[in-house]
Formats: C-alpha cells, sequence, structure tokens
C-alpha cells in the first residue's frame, strides 16, 4: 500500500464533505485523522494506520465497491475496490468488465478457428494472400527505421483490416498513433505453429496481426501489456466492431495478437 497516494484519496474525499480544511498533501497527520474522527465511522482507539484503511474502506464502498469487512486492513479486496474507486472518480465511470467469462460475445462474421467452418472458409495455409494498406506507416517492431505502407494478409480481411486502420487513424490522429506505438508493425502472415503449442498459428492463414510485441509480450497479463491500459479502450473498440478477437481481451496473455476468427 501507498501510503501517501491513500492519504491523498482519503483527503480529497474527506474535503468534498467538508470535513477536511488542510492541505491535499498526503500526509495522514492531526488533521486528516481529526477529519476521519470525525466522520464516526471508524472506531477511534484504532492505530493511525487502521484508521487511514479503515476510513478507505468506507469510502470504497460509497463508490458501489466490496472491500470486504470494515476492518482497518489492507488486503486484496481493499487494493481491488480502492483501484476500482480511484479509476470511478478519475473517469466517473464504472470500471470495464474485463474477466472473459464475463465478456459478452462481439457480433463477428468471421468462423470459429481450426474449425471446418473455418478451414471452408479460409482455404488451404498461405492461399488467397494479397497486400492490405494502411493509411500511416507502420515500423518494423524489431527495426523501427524500417517503414511499409502495406502488409500481407488473407484477401478476405484485407477490408476489414484496413477499414480498421482509417477509423484508428481518424481516431487518434498521426501523434497519437506514434505515442501509443499503435505504428509499431509485429507481423501478419508467418506459416507457423503457435508459440506454445503444436496448433498452426493463425498467422499461417494471414488472418492475425501483432502490434508493439516489446510492450505485450506473450505471457505478459495485464498488469505488465500497455495494450491493457485504459488509453487503448478505443482501438479494441474499433477491433471489435469489425469482430476482430483479442487474445489479451479475451484470454488476458498474447495482448500483441488481434485474429479474424472467433475463439
Amino acid at each position: 500500500m501507498n501510503i501517501r497516494e491513500v492519504t491523498i484519496f482519503v483527503q480529497i474525499w474527506l474535503k468534498g464533505k467538508g470535513l477536511y480544511t488542510g492541505k491535499i498533501d498526503g500526509d495522514c497527520g492531526p488533521l486528516t485523522l481529526a477529519a476521519i474522527d470525525a466522520t464516526d465511522q471508524i472506531p477511534k482507539n484504532w492505530s493511525n494506520r487502521r484508521k487511514l484503511v479503515g476510513m478507505l474502506q468506507y469510502i470504497t464502498m460509497q463508490f458501489g465497491q466490496n472491500p470486504g469487512k470494515l476492518d482497518g486492513y489492507y488486503g486484496p479486496n481493499t487494493q481491488y475496490a480502492y483501484e476500482n474507486s480511484l479509476k470511478i472518480s478519475e473517469t466517473g465511470k464504472q470500471p470495464e468488465i474485463w474477466r472473459p467469462e464475463e465478456i459478452a460475445n462481439k457480433p463477428s462474421n468471421w468462423p470459429k478457428q481450426y474449425s471446418a467452418e473455418f478451414n471452408n472458409f479460409y482455404g488451404l495455409k498461405g492461399s488467397n494472400l494479397v497486400f492490405a494498406n494502411t493509411p500511416y506507416p507502420f515500423k518494423i517492431a524489431w527495426n523501427p527505421n524500417q517503414q511499409v505502407n502495406r502488409f500481407t494478409c488473407h484477401a478476405k480481411v484485407k477490408e476489414s483490416a484496413e477499414r480498421v486502420f482509417q477509423k484508428v487513424l481518424d481516431h487518434y490522429g498521426h501523434q497519437r498513433i506514434q505515442e501509443l506505438r499503435l505504428d509499431y508493425f509485429g507481423g501478419c502472415y508467418n506459416d507457423r505453429s503457435i508459440r506454445g503449442g503444436t496448433l498452426p498459428s493463425m498467422h499461417s492463414w494471414a488472418i492475425a496481426i501483432d502490434f508493439d510485441p516489446i510492450n505485450n509480450q506473450l505471457k505478459w497479463g495485464r498488469d505488465r501489456a500497455t495494450f491493457a491500459m485504459p488509453e487503448y479502450d478505443p482501438w479494441w473498440r474499433i477491433w471489435e466492431e469489425e469482430g476482430w478477437v483479442s487474445l489479451g481481451r479475451q484470454r488476458n496473455f498474447d495482448w500483441m495478437h488481434v485474429q479474424a476468427a472467433t475463439l
């Protein structure tokens, strides 16, 4: 627990209720503790740290969260409730559901991977390959000095991918695309097995695309992958509107990867 950050969060809430009159400085000193006591929600015989955590727990409840028992101890439930409350206070919105079993299936015209329908739809690996054009340059992720304006993909995903990139440009603009490294291209067509498995990769049909693999490595979850951060939500919304599937969003690994096949 970062005591200073938690104290700032508590001070801001208490100030909004007219109970705290000091500076928002992250110091859990006499003024902060007096304001906590003034709420009459926290036992006055608790230690200073326990009062702070108890107040934090109480505040998260006001944001509709469940920190567990109001006991003044900072455990996983309190941390999760705090993180959600912090986001609500900053954005005014409830955090998005991210657990795969809770995510509603998006409408998709793409077949299910490794199914008979998939084989009939896409045909043999490496067949029906064309170039997709991009409205902004892609940097080759492992050699950023090299740029391309097109890449090899399956003919059946070409127009969909091109629509996505145009919508990404319209939403973010060139500068923001570069700042978020949405232009770091990790490849599309590659006839190989899935990493860590034996089945052929969706890249073998040129219907999967990787982006910024350095910052979204295969085994990284949402705690490390940059593409799991809120600023990438529009990026994923645009892909999902076209029916493409993010392994990161659905399985919480391989956040670099998006594919035109359902799981």
